[in-house]
């Protein structure tokens, strides 16, 4: 029996970037159901969405191309209205594509928590101590301290976005952590890709954490 896979995006589909790579890990035959935070927006509604004072910013790819910010707390209704159409849907798995941290979700199906994945891997391989996380934006630097700090980790972050992708901010990003003893470094975004990968893993002997494989490869098991 063919299984449905729903894929939340916080920003909109489809998402060219994420889709195929996935496909590469799920059976064949698998239905794939995208649906995105920001499907439908105006440019308006989409700015009005924007982090204010003391909110968490998160960062997503547009259908264009290009990359738009937004508070995760204005967004928390949306994905939950998401959940509950894939849940009308009746698909067999849903993947909230966002490393973020977020609140457990109502749903009947099973739902992937990338960020849930990332810390218990992480926690699995290396138990404690420093690690070099890469995020998409400076603003995000704060957040994600406290969020590894949670998850039992000391983050040392470095700056390069997935989505206005610049080959020379990753390289510089890589070699600004691989000089401290950081046991890893995490590519805490869904964003990043496999060749991404691949380059900063040029720069290092250390481990890199792709988060969309490490996420792919578990809903992989379930299906």
């Amino acid at each position: 029996m063919k299984q449905t896979v729903g894929i939340i995006t916080i920003g909109q589909t489809p998402r060219i970037d994420m889709t195929p790579a996935i496909r590469t890990h799920l059976p064949a035959d698998t239905i794939i159901i995208e649906k995105g935070v920001l499907d439908g927006k105006s440019e308006e509604e989409i700015y009005a969405l924007a982090p204010e004072h003391g909110q968490t910013t998160l960062v997503s790819r547009l259908k264009n191309g290009e990359s738009a910010e937004m508070a995760k707390e204005k967004i928390l209704p949306m994905i939950q209205e998401l959940i509950d159409e894939l849940n009308e849907q009746n698909v067999t798995l849903i993947i909230l594509a966002c490393t973020g941290k977020f609140p457990l979700f109502n749903s009947n199906i099973p739902i992937i928590y990338p960020d849930h994945l990332l810390n218990y891997v992480v926690n699995g391989l290396f138990r404690d101590g420093l690690i070099g996380v890469i995020v998409p934006l400076q603003e995000q630097t704060v957040y994600i301290i406290r969020k590894w700090q949670d998850a039992g980790f000391d983050a040392l972050p470095a700056v390069c976005s997935p989505y206005s992708f610049c080959e020379e901010e990753l390289i510089n990003a890589v070699k600004q952590l691989d000089v401290h003893p950081v046991k890893a470094i995490v590519l805490d975004c869904m964003g990043y890709t496999e060749e991404m990968k691949n380059i900063a893993q040029t720069f290092t002997k250390k481990p890199i954490l792709l988060s969309r494989n490490i996420v792919y490869k578990n809903a992989a098991e379930v299906l």
